[in-house]
Formats: C-alpha cells, sequence, structure tokens
C-alpha cells in the first residue's frame, strides 16, 4: 500500500526537528520520503492534513493490559497491600474465567489497544497475564505489539503459578510462534522482579535472551522495601543484582528505578540498559520520585510509560509527558529540569530503543508509525508558531488524535478505528467485567 500524506501544517521529525507545509510518503510498511510537494503515486491513498501536526507514534513502552478491567478501583494503597488486596484475587479471577472463556483476553487487550491507538500510540510492551489472544487481537486490529511474558518462581501465591519446567518451555513455545520482529509482533522475556524470582531463574532468563537476542523487561528498585530486602537477602542493590547475572544491556529495560544511587546509575550509563519511567503509576502508589534528570546527564536512555491502568486508570501518554515534565520539575524545584522535548524523545526514540524496534522517528527507511494530530482545537488555539512542541506537549490531548498508521496501515481514520467494532468490543468488555468484579471477591491468597 502507498500513502501520501499531504500538507502538515507542522511535521515533528524527531524531538530537534519541525518543519512546516510538508508531506509524508509511505511505500509498504516504511517511510519513503518526506518533502514539499512530493509527486503523488498511481494509486496512492492521500491524506490531507491542512491545519494538523503529523508525529511518530508513541511508543508505551510498560503496561498491564489485562488492568483495564481494574480501573477506577482500590485508590489509596501501597504496592505490596495492593497486590495482595487487588492484583492477586483479580489473576485468581481471571484464570478461572478464561477457562470459561477464551475470549476475555482478546477483549482486555483489544479494548485496551482501541484506547491506545485513539490516543496516539502505535506501540505498546504489555507485561503480565500470558494468552495468544493477546497476540490475535493485536494482528487483526493492525497494533504493533511487545508481549513480555512474564517469568516467577518465588513469593506469588503458588496456586497462580505454573510448574517451573512447564513455564520454562511454554516461553520458548511462544517465541517460536509469536516473535516475530520483521512484522506486528515480538515477545521479550519478563522476570517480573528479583523478589519473585531466584538465581537460577534469572541465570536461564540471562542464557535465552542472550542465544535468542531477546529483549528483556523486569521491574526493578520500584520501592524502598524491595532494596532493603534485597540488601538482607543478598548484600546487593537491585541494579548490582543484575549486573551479577549480566543483564544490564541495550536489550534490557528496568521499569520504575525509582530508589537508585549513583553507583548504580553509573553502572547503567556504562553498561546501556533502559530506564522506563512511570510517573503517574509512581504517584499514585506513593513509591517516590525516579531520578530521571540524573539518568539523563549520564547518558541513560529513559523512556516514559503508563504502567497498567489499576495503578494508573488511563493509558494516555499525552498525560504522562507531562506528569515526566512537572514531577521532575517539583523534585529538582528547577522549572528546567526537564522539557517537552525530552519528554516527546521519552515517549518516541528512547521508546523505540527499549522496545528495539526502528521506529520513533519520521524518516525514510524507519516503520510508517505515524499519527496525525488536529490542531483546530479550542485547547490548542491560538497555537503559537515559535514552539511547536512547548504547544504539543503542554495542550495537545488523546482526542486530538485524528489518524493513526501503523506498519504503513491507516488503523483509525477521523477518530473511527477501521479494523475493529469499537462499540461490540465494549459491549462484551462490561458483560465480562460484571463476572470478573464478583468472583475476584472470592479469592484470598498469602505469599509463597
Amino acid at each position: 500500500m502507498t500513502i501520501l500524506i499531504r500538507n502538515a501544517k507542522y511535521l515533528l521529525a524527531n524531538p530537534s526537528k519541525v518543519d512546516q507545509d510538508m508531506d509524508v510518503l509511505i511505500e509498504g510498511k516504511r517511510i519513503a520520503a518526506i518533502g514539499q510537494n512530493l509527486v503523488t503515486p498511481d494509486n496512492a491513498e492521500v491524506i490531507d492534513a491542512a491545519g494538523c501536526a503529523v508525529l511518530p507514534g508513541l511508543i508505551n513502552t510498560h503496561t498491564h493490559l489485562y488492568q483495564n478491567f481494574l480501573k477506577g478501583i482500590s485508590g489509596g494503597i501501597p504496592l505490596v497491600p495492593w497486590c495482595n488486596e487487588v492484583l492477586f484475587p483479580t489473576v485468581g479471577a481471571v484464570r478461572d474465567a478464561v477457562h470459561q472463556n477464551r475470549r476475555i483476553p482478546y477483549l482486555w487487550t483489544a479494548l485496551a489497544t482501541i484506547e491506545m491507538i485513539k490516543g496516539g500510540i502505535t506501540s505498546c510492551i504489555d507485561m503480565d497475564i500470558t494468552y495468544k489472544e493477546t497476540l490475535h487481537a493485536w494482528q487483526e486490529i493492525g497494533f504493533r505489539g511487545i508481549l513480555g511474558y512474564t517469568l516467577t518462581n518465588r513469593w506469588v501465591p503458588a496456586e497462580l503459578r505454573a510448574q517451573e519446567a512447564e513455564m520454562r518451555q511454554s516461553v520458548l513455545d511462544f517465541i517460536h510462534e509469536f516473535h516475530q520482529p520483521n512484522d506486528l509482533t515480538q515477545v521479550f522475556m519478563a522476570p517480573s522482579t528479583l523478589f519473585l524470582c531466584d538465581d537460577d531463574l534469572m541465570k536461564w532468563i540471562k542464557e535465552q535472551s542472550d542465544e535468542l537476542k531477546l529483549g528483556v523487561q523486569i521491574h526493578i528498585s520500584e520501592t524502598l522495601g524491595e532494596v532493603e530486602e534485597s540488601i538482607d537477602e543478598v548484600g546487593l542493590r537491585p541494579i548490582n543484582r543484575l549486573e551479577t547475572y549480566g543483564l544490564l544491556n541495550d536489550r534490557v529495560s528496568a521499569v520504575h528505578c525509582v530508589h537508585i544511587n549513583r553507583e548504580e546509575i553509573d553502572i547503567m550509563a556504562h553498561t546501556g540498559v533502559n530506564v522506563v519511567h512511570c510517573p503517574k503509576s509512581n504517584m499514585k502508589l506513593a513509591d517516590g520520585i525516579a531520578p530521571v534528570t540524573e539518568l539523563k546527564a549520564r547518558g541513560v536512555p529513559v523512556a516514559v510509560a503508563t504502567d497498567g491502568a489499576a495503578s494508573n486508570d488511563l493509558l494516555d501518554m499525552w498525560e504522562e509527558m507531562r506528569a515526566a515534565i512537572m514531577l521532575a520539575r517539583v523534585a529538582k524545584n528547577d522549572a528546567s529540569a526537564l522539557s517537552p522535548q525530552d519528554a516527546l524523545q521519552m515517549a518516541t526514540l528512547e521508546a523505540a530503543r527499549t522496545a528495539c524496534i526502528d521506529a520513533g522517528e519520521i524518516a525514510p527507511g524507519k516503520l510508517a508509525d505515524i499519527i496525525i494530530l488536529d490542531l483546530q482545537k479550542s485547547h490548542l488555539q491560538p497555537f503559537h508558531q515559535e514552539d511547536p512542541i512547548n504547544m504539543i506537549v503542554f495542550c495537545a490531548r488523546s482526542e486530538d488524535v485524528r489518524d493513526t498508521i501503523i506498519h504503513g496501515r491507516v488503523v483509525m481514520r477521523n477518530r473511527h478505528v477501521t479494523t475493529i467494532d469499537e462499540a461490540e468490543i465494549i459491549r462484551e468488555s462490561i458483560e465480562a467485567d460484571r463476572e470478573l468484579f464478583e468472583s475476584r471477591k472470592e479469592y484470598q491468597f498469602s505469599n509463597q
């Protein structure tokens, strides 16, 4: 398929390059050319972007899509009680329900993916409950998805864990079937966090990720208690433990990194590991404030992400960019601590590196993951041309995304998702959630 985006008022090719009155030519799944007054190829679909901004698609580098059935509940408890009182009962209920209805994982994936597409998100890394239906939904909708296959063998209630040999074989089978880095889906290995995985499992993950050239994602140093427990258990802070396993490299993304010290930041800078910052989730669970400015000053790549809807409530990267900026500024008492350009880079270029995809900017040869933002809204007017990135990052909303293109395919046109019946997915999801909400009250677990 050939697409010509015509006459964009602003083209934000990357956070340091903004042009006006530009065209973008897409051929197949990649960007072929950018420029003014490009010749319209025969049989091209022409999209008029007059009065609009054209941007790289936003990339949500850490979320838990099943938590879309947990929005708006449990508003005032910290991480560990939240896991015991909210998360684990839901996981138990979900697993039982899925045995009866394999449609449920498809529904939570489709519902969340619709929200992301309508908010300009063209790719995400989804971590936690793993079912094939998630990959099927992404493939049918035309969404670029990375599934972080979650691996645990301790602390999580035994009733919610598979036998370890079965778990290891399942992830390898999943990788064989769905890891398609040249197409829409990838599989990462995702040891949930260090206190959920013993040394043998972490070493196995290191071996497999090296052999198969896979991305790895892990929650790390999210709470102060997690750091203290690691020191008590093995005499090392979490980042130091990852270093001993050899699990610090440019294919690894460390999510949260709230409670890290200067030595750990130096190690991360030296090894090339990626950090994923989830500011709204960290604020909601009162985890603390990640040292984003210190990480960026040392050259550590930092992406921004929403986390799951249970600890955020929205999959909205526009809110997340603004939260990252404002949290950094108040933490440092410095209004220049993090700029809109920084935040946009964290949602595009740095996010693409974290997700191991050839996207994140609009340039010839890059994947055609592109969004078109309607600037003709009252909250975006008057639009001050002196600094379009400042205007867009601080003022734009998810509902301003008019069109979304993924892998060279228009998956949303004029706010209408073209590849799935949104109304039907919402109807089915509401019915499924009624059953889950009632059944999860029956589940009580203890950590083992």
